[in-house]
């Protein structure tokens, strides 16, 4: 690519190297969606920066659901760099990212950055979970999920994860028992769900359980039961871990509907670990 095109222009021929033809997502492409962001922060440019993400866009964090963000320009708005510089901050360095689960379309990416001083020193590492998707040839990020920073103990990190396992765990039990009650207990209000070009919050459990209900839900998919095929903490903070899910729907006679990928993020409030946000890769047949 010419170096004297304009950066922002440049990033933004990056995020759409492909035509609208374009429909697989490859591990490749989900880290290449990373990386970019990470430079384009670097630049210190809020309209480079926002040109990464997809739209809508959310980040939930253990202490807020997350406002959703319709474009490029109302998220640009909001970023300020002069507080991120009076911290210290020169520059972020991505340490890892790690494809945990990819689909048709979307890739869930476990990343570690580390803020770096002009001297190259820490200020500190955080974890956060990169939900990746393509929209009509363009691949960016469309959710963030914070697990927060990574400075814990092995016991407490193990402790931690428990906790978070525990509460997916009591989630997917409430939903096979069909019990509204303990079904949204188990979740974090605000709540975010996320997938391809969709980002949503739902402020209450009342406004969750307007868009959802048990028996539309088993008559249109034949379902019977959920079950977990497997469960992990990929990413373990003090107070939010992004638990990654395999699940398999069943029908009458334990016949399997499909499988599909799910990250959870589960957040601490209160003493409480909850479900404070979910993104889900379509399901298989």
């Amino acid at each position: 690519m010419p170096a004297r095109l304009p950066l922002l222009l440049c990033l933004l021929l990056l995020a759409v190297a492909w035509d609208g033809s374009a429909t697989a997502l490859t591990e490749d492409e989900a880290r290449q969606a990373v990386r970019r962001f990470i430079e384009a922060w670097n630049t210190r440019d809020p309209a480079a920066f926002a040109a990464t993400l997809q739209y809508p866009h959310v980040r939930p964090t253990a202490d807020f659901g997350g406002r959703v963000f319709a474009d490029a320009s109302a998220y640009a708005a909001t970023i300020d760099f002069g507080q991120v510089l009076a911290t210290g901050w020169d520059r972020s360095r991505l340490d890892s990212a790690i494809i945990v689960q990819a689909g048709e379309g979307q890739a869930h990416v476990a990343g570690r950055y580390t803020r770096l001083r002009a001297d190259g020193s820490a200020i500190f590492s955080n974890q956060v979970l990169y939900v990746v998707t393509e929209q009509d040839g363009s691949i960016g990020i469309q959710a963030r999920l914070a697990a927060g920073f990574d400075d814990l103990s092995e016991d407490d990190r193990e402790a931690t994860a428990s906790a978070a396992t525990a509460a997916v765990e009591r989630y997917l039990d409430s939903f096979n028992a069909r019990d509204e009650e303990a079904m949204v207990a188990a979740l974090h209000f605000p709540h975010v769900r996320v997938g391809v070009g969709r980002a949503s919050v739902r402020e209450s459990a009342a406004e969750y359980m307007e868009g959802f209900g048990f028996d539309a839900f088993a008559e249109r998919l034949g379902w019977e039961r959920s079950e977990a095929d497997s469960m992990e903490a990929v990413q373990v903070g003090a107070r939010g871990v992004n638990v990654a899910v395999r699940i398999t729907r069943y029908g009458e006679g334990d016949a399997r509907i499909h499988t599909f990928d799910t990250i959870y993020l589960v957040t601490e409030e209160d003493g409480k670990w909850a479900i404070r946000a979910g993104a889900s890769i379509a399901p298989s047949p």
